[in-house]
C-alpha cells in the first residue's frame, strides 16, 4: 500500500467477491505479551482450499526469521492458518507477505495482491501509555483558532474570556444574572480556573528564596545552605513569693499572671469566675521551671555589717554575711538583693530599682570549725556567710545602710537593702495539653506494574507516580509555639536569661494512639527509618504545622494512627515584662502574701524575620572558619575562652610555615591554655601550618609625672586622686584605671598628651608635665620629648605599678606646691 487513505473499502468488495481470497488480520501467539513465536493468520474466507506450505510465507524485518511449519485450516476454524517460526521477534515492525512461489514477489493465485500482506509487531501485547492506532497522514485543514486572551490570571479576567467566548458559540445568549444556570456555572468555571492560576504562581513563587512569601518555604531554602534560621526563644523570670506558711512546696509547671486591676495576689482555687478570667488573660503568662520549696525565714534577709555603719557591697563583690542562722539556705539557693529604701531618705519611694541583682550561691557557711552555729563573737547575733561566683559578682554597689541629714539631725537608716529568697524561676508559656491534632488519612489507590517476560527491555513510561506514604501534615490549633531552653539549676544567675535563641527547642510531644512517643527535632536529614520524629514549621503568621518523616528520612505515620500534642503556647520579646508586673498566682491566699519579679523578664527573642532569612541564608556559607592569613590566627583566637587578645605570626621554621600564636590571657598564662588553644586551632588552621602558642611580649612603662598642686589642696589628697585615676581605678564603680592592662592592646603606640590631658582633669592640678617617659627594657630610649613609645606588633605596653612585679611597669609622682 503506497497510499494512506482514512476509508478502507477493499475489505468489503473482496468479501463480496467470488473469486478473491485476503488477510483479514494477525495475531501473535504466546504465553505471555511479545514472547511468542506461533503466529494466527486470519482470511476474510475459507483458507481451506490455499494449500499454503512453507515457502509461500515471508516475514521479514530487522531480525530475520524462518517458517519452520505451517498448520492447515481446521473444519472448526476454517479461516486461521498458523504459522510457526525459529523464534520470536524484536521491537521493529514485520510484515508478513503470502508469494506464490520461493523467490517471487506475487500472491498465490486466488490471493488478492493488496491483502496479501500485513504490518505487525511481537510487542504489541507489551503494555503501552500511546494509542496503537496510526496517525492520520491526510488530515482536515485546522481551523482558525478562536480568539482567546490567554494573558487572564484571575477571576475577573477568567469570566470575560468565558463570556467573550459564549457570546461567539451561542450569539443569541445575553443573560446576565446571577441566578441564571449558564450564568452559575460561569463563575464556577472562573472560580477554579483563578485557584488552577494561584497554584500554579505559587509553585514559581515559592521556587526562589527571592520570592517566596512563605516562611516555610524560607525555612527550606535556607536549611539547603546549611544556615538554621532563629525561630525566637522565650522569657524568663525570677518570681519572689512572700509565704505565711513556715514551709510551702511550689511544683513545677505553676502559673503566675501579670497584674490585673481588682484581682487579689492570690485568688482561691474555689473562685472560679476569678480563675477563668486569669486563665482567659491575653497577657503573658509564667509558669515555674522547677519543684521549689519557700521558707517563711527567706521571705527578707538582712545583711550583717559587724557592727559598723554606712556600708555597701562594693562592685565586683562575691561573697556577704546575712543576718540569722539561715539554716535554709543551701548551695544552689537563689537569692535577690534588693534595695528596699533610698539611701537619702529612708523612704521606700525613692529606692532605686535598678539596684536590684540575682545572684546563685555557690557556698553557704552556718558553723565553725567546730560544727558550732556561725555568730558574732563580740555580741553573739547569730550570722550565715554566703558566697556566689564570679560570674554573678555585683555589677553596682549596693548601699547596705545608710546617714541622712534632717532638720532634726543626722538619721541612720539601717537596712537600705535586702536579700530575698523564696525565688521561683519562671519563663513564658501556657501549656496546652492533649490537642487532638488529626487522623492519618488512608493511602490513595496503588497501580501496580504488569509483569512480562522481556517487555522491561524497553523503557516505557509510567503514567501513575506510587506514593510512598500519607501525607499527614496537621496544623496546631493555637500559636505561637513556644521555643525555650533547658533549665539548669547549677548555672550562675546571670546565664538565666542569656543563652543565645538559635539553640531553643520546640516545647512540644506527639504521641499518637498506638502508644507510640514522637520527638521534636530540627531535621529530618539525619534520622533513620525507625526513628520517630517531626519538625514544627512556623509560617509567617504564627501558624505551627507539624511535618513527619517519609518511611526514609523518619518514620511515616501509619494510615489511621489518631494524634495529640501536648505544648506550650508564648514566645518572643512580648514576654519581656518589666519589674513587679507578676503579680497573681491562683492557690490558697492564707499560704501566700505577695508575689512579684523584682527583676524584669529578659531573654525573651522575636523569630528571624522573612526579610532577614533572604538577606543572610544566601550568604551564611561565607562564614570564615578557617585560619589563612597571619591577622586570621589572631582574631580566631582572641574569640576562645580565657583570652583576651592574640596576634599571629607565620615564621619559617626550615621546611614549612609556622604559626606562632602570642596570646594575653584573662588569667594567668598556663599549660592548660595552650593545649586548649593548639586543639581549637587544630580544627582551623591550613594544611601544612604548624602551630605554636606563646605568651604575648609584656613591654613595662616607666612614668613620671611631675605635678603642681594648688596651692588650697592638700598633696595627699591629689596623690590618692591621681593614683585612683591611673592605677587603681574606683573600686565602688568598678571603673578600672587608665593604665589597666585591659586598655592596651598589641603594638599600640602610648602617646602622653592623654595621660596629661587626664592628670590636669583631677581637681587642685594646676599642671602636669612628663618628667620620664619610657620602656623599662629600653632606658636609653627617652620618649618624653618625642611625646610617644612605639611597641612592635607583637608587644603589649603595662603599667601596673605592683612593686611585686616592677618589670610590668612603673609609675611615679612628683608633687610641688599644695599643703
Amino acid at each position: 500500500m503506497i497510499y494512506f487513505c482514512s476509508q478502507k473499502n477493499r475489505r468489503d468488495q473482496i468479501l463480496r467477491s467470488a473469486l478473491l481470497n485476503g488477510i483479514d488480520f494477525l495475531e501473535v501467539l504466546g504465553n505471555h505479551p511479545g514472547c511468542g513465536n506461533q503466529l494466527a493468520v486470519a482470511f476474510l474466507k475459507d483458507a481451506r482450499g490455499l494449500n499454503l506450505g512453507v515457502d509461500n510465507i515471508v516475514v521479514s524485518g530487522d531480525t530475520p526469521l524462518q517458517v519452520t511449519g505451517v498448520a492447515a485450516p481446521t473444519d472448526e476454524d476454517p479461516l486461521t492458518v498458523v504459522v510457526t517460526l525459529d523464534t520470536t521477534g524484536d521491537f521493529s515492525p514485520y510484515t508478513f507477505s503470502l508469494i506464490g512461489k520461493a523467490g517471487g514477489i506475487d500472491p498465490p493465485t486466488g490471493i488478492d495482491p493488496q491483502l496479501s500482506g500485513v504490518t505487525f509487531s511481537f510487542k504489541a501485547g507489551c503494555p503501552s501509555p500511546v494509542d496503537c492506532q496510526a496517525d492520520n497522514c491526510c488530515p482536515p485543514p485546522s481551523a482558525t483558532p478562536p480568539d482567546i486572551n490567554y494573558l487572564a490570571k484571575d477571576y475577573a479576567g477568567f469570566l470575560q474570556v468565558m463570556r467573550d467566548r459564549m457570546s461567539v458559540l451561542v450569539p443569541g445568549w445575553s443573560e446576565t444574572h446571577a441566578a441564571d444556570l449558564g450564568v452559575a456555572m460561569l463563575e464556577s468555571l472562573a472560580y477554579a480556573a483563578d485557584h488552577l492560576s494561584y497554584q500554579q504562581d505559587a509553585v514559581n513563587t515559592e521556587a526562589y528564596i527571592g520570592t517566596a512569601r512563605s516562611r516555610i518555604s524560607l525555612r527550606r531554602h535556607a536549611r539547603l545552605v546549611d544556615y538554621t534560621i532563629n525561630e525566637g526563644c522565650n522569657a524568663r523570670a525570677w518570681v519572689y513569693l512572700e509565704t505565711l506558711a513556715p514551709t510551702l512546696d511550689v511544683p513545677q509547671g505553676t502559673p503566675f499572671y501579670v497584674r490585673m486591676p481588682g484581682m487579689p495576689t492570690v485568688v482561691n482555687v474555689l473562685d472560679l469566675p476569678r480563675v477563668h478570667a486569669l486563665q482567659a488573660t491575653t497577657q503573658p503568662i509564667f509558669v515555674s521551671l522547677c519543684d521549689t520549696t519557700l521558707n517563711d525565714e527567706q521571705n527578707e534577709i538582712h545583711f550583717y555589717t559587724w557592727s559598723d555603719s554606712d556600708c555597701c557591697l562594693p562592685t565586683g563583690a562575691t561573697q556577704a554575711t546575712l543576718v540569722g542562722n539561715l539554716s535554709s539556705l543551701s548551695v544552689g539557693t537563689v537569692l535577690i538583693f534588693e534595695e528596699t529604701v533610698g539611701p537619702l531618705t529612708g523612704n521606700p519611694a525613692d529606692a532605686d530599682p535598678g539596684h536590684r541583682w540575682a545572684v546563685r550561691l555557690t557556698g553557704v557557711r552556718l558553723t565553725d570549725d567546730n560544727g558550732v552555729p556561725l555568730v558574732d563573737p563580740l555580741n553573739n547575733d547569730a550570722i550565715t556567710q554566703v558566697t556566689w561566683s564570679a560570674d554573678d559578682a555585683l555589677p553596682f554597689p549596693l548601699c547596705i545602710s545608710s546617714t541622712y541629714q534632717t532638720d532634726a539631725g543626722p538619721v541612720q537608716v539601717p537596712d537600705v537593702s535586702c536579700a530575698r529568697g523564696n525565688i521561683v524561676p519562671a519563663d513564658h508559656g501556657w501549656p496546652v495539653s492533649t490537642e487532638a491534632i488529626g487522623t492519618v488519612p488512608a493511602l490513595p489507590p496503588q497501580p501496580q506494574p504488569e509483569a512480562s517476560c522481556d517487555c522491561g527491555t524497553q523503557t516505557v513510561a509510567e503514567a501513575a507516580v506510587l506514593l510512598p506514604h500519607a501525607r499527614f501534615y496537621p496544623e496546631l490549633a493555637n500559636s505561637p509555639l513556644t521555643f525555650a531552653h533547658a533549665y539548669d539549676p547549677t548555672a550562675p544567675a546571670s546565664a538565666f536569661a542569656t543563652a543565645p535563641a538559635i539553640t531553643a527547642t520546640a516545647q512540644i510531644t506527639v504521641q499518637s494512639d498506638d502508644g507510640q512517643n514522637w520527638s521534636v527535632t530540627e531535621d529530618l536529614l539525619g534520622f533513620a527509618a525507625n526513628n520517630y520524629g517531626f519538625i514544627p514549621e512556623i509560617e509567617y503568621d504564627g501558624s505551627v504545622f507539624l511535618r513527619f518523616g517519609d518511611g526514609q528520612y523518619g518514620a511515616a505515620p501509619d494510615p489511621g494512627l489518631i494524634f495529640t500534642a501536648n505544648y506550650r503556647i508564648g514566645n518572643g520579646s512580648v514576654g519581656n515584662l518589666g519589674h513587679d508586673t507578676v503579680a497573681h498566682l491562683i492557690g490558697n491566699p492564707a499560704q501566700i502574701r505577695t508575689v512579684r519579679n523584682p527583676l524584669g523578664a529578659a531573654g525573651g527573642t522575636d523569630p528571624e524575620s522573612m526579610e532577614h532569612i533572604r538577606q543572610y541564608a544566601p550568604f551564611s556559607f561565607q562564614t570564615q572558619e578557617r585560619c589563612v592569613t597571619e591577622d586570621d590566627y589572631g582574631t580566631m583566637t582572641s574569640q576562645f575562652d580565657g583570652i583576651e587578645q592574640a596576634r599571629g605570626t607565620f615564621r619559617w621554621t626550615g621546611s614549612w610555615y609556622t604559626a606562632f600564636v602570642s596570646i594575653e590571657p584573662e588569667a594567668a598564662f598556663t599549660r592548660q591554655l595552650i593545649r586548649n588553644t593548639e586543639r581549637q586551632l587544630n580544627m582551623l588552621r591550613m594544611l601544612g601550618i604548624d602551630l605554636a602558642v606563646e605568651q604575648a611580649v609584656v613591654v613595662g612603662l616607666n612614668i613620671v609625672l611631675q605635678i603642681c598642686v594648688a596651692p588650697n589642696h592638700f598633696r595627699g589628697d591629689v596623690f590618692a586622686a591621681l593614683m585612683k585615676l591611673f592605677i587603681t581605678g574606683d573600686t565602688c564603680t568598678g571603673q578600672s584605671g587608665l593604665l589597666n592592662a585591659e586598655n592596651f592592646i598589641f603594638g599600640e603606640t602610648v602617646y602622653a598628651s592623654p595621660l596629661i590631658a587626664a592628670a590636669q582633669s583631677v581637681d587642685g592640678v594646676v599642671s602636669a608635665t612628663l618628667g620620664t617617659f619610657g620602656r623599662l627594657d629600653q632606658p636609653w630610649v627617652d620618649g618624653t620629648g618625642q611625646g610617644y613609645i612605639s611597641l612592635s606588633r607583637l608587644e603589649i605596653a603595662a603599667c601596673d605599678n605592683d612593686p611585686n612585679h616592677l618589670d610590668r611597669g612603673v609609675f611615679s609622682l612628683q608633687l610641688d606646691g599644695g599643703k
